[in-house]
């Protein structure tokens, strides 16, 4: 055989022999290089995924701040208009009785209670420590002193241990709320016997009286605070009045005699 073409021959070998080899190691560069592609995109999937999680799992505004429930609902308070034993009589009294600086057996047990009421003057004062100092106390007086008249002095016991309980602005005003309601209950659902103008106008008249007599230094004080809820009364007379305590009362001579009217009437 001529040494030229078997040189020829194993040439011919040797390049076929590198051709197939850069073939074979082709196909598998390319196989790791989409492994390693797909590797990325499935840690960029991990990492979208975890990030989606982080932003959108989590909603900010639903979470509490400083600890406090979001949107709490305080939760309803009701008086229940059924402990309202009281007539104008009682009403009446607890009107005065209200005011810190009148201080009279005759009034407490006129109004149905053996212990003084808390004082307008109290439940105003720790209203004000709750809403501000911007708050009007003077005229917070002046609102329970017609509040009382219309809930009567058990009622206003309740209203007047729900505010000074409250620690809150939203805690004075469900106190607020339920007094409100149980006023227009009250007068939405009278228990006294219907009695005439007439009728109320002289009971008070009679009753602004005696009190005043009562009052020594203070009658002009206790005329003010009268006056003050006259219209008041006067609507309590002929809602929650009774024929009963009206007679009694015409004829009692003193703040003192008013008292057995009052007891009869429990």
């Amino acid at each position: 055989m001529c040494p030229v073409k078997s040189l020829v021959q194993r040439c011919a070998v040797a390049v076929c022999f590198l051709l197939a080899c850069d073939s074979a190691d082709k196909p598998a560069d390319s196989g790791k290089a989409g492994a390693k592609d797909a590797k990325a995109k499935a840690d960029g999937g991990k990492a979208g995924a975890k990030d989606a999680k982080a932003d959108g799992g989590a909603k900010p505004d639903d979470k509490p701040k400083d600890g406090a429930k979001p949107d709490a609902k305080l939760a309803e308070k009701h008086f229940d208009v059924t402990h309202d034993k009281s007539g104008v009589l009682a009403r009446s009294a607890a009107a005065l009785e209200g005011i810190e600086k009148i201080d009279s057996e005759d009034l407490r047990e006129l109004s149905h209670h053996a212990e003084k009421l808390p004082s307008f003057d109290k439940v105003c004062a720790h209203i004000k420590s709750v809403r501000g100092e911007s708050y009007d106390t003077a005229a917070c007086v002046k609102e329970y002193e017609h509040h009382v008249v219309h809930i009567g002095p058990e009622l206003y016991g309740e209203v007047a241990a729900c505010e000074l309980a409250a620690k809150t602005k939203e805690e004075l005003d469900v106190c607020d709320t339920a007094e409100a309601e149980a006023e227009r209950i009250l007068h939405e659902k009278p228990h006294g016997d219907g009695l005439d103008a007439a009728t109320c106008e002289k009971f008070f008249v009679q009753f602004e009286k005696l009190a005043m007599a009562d009052a020594g230094d203070d009658a002009e004080l206790v005329k003010e605070v009268l006056e003050e809820v006259k219209a008041d009364v006067l609507e309590a007379c002929a809602d929650q009045g009774s024929k009963a305590e009206i007679e009694c009362g015409t004829k009692a001579k003193t703040i003192h005699e008013l008292r057995e009217c009052a007891s009869a009437l429990l």
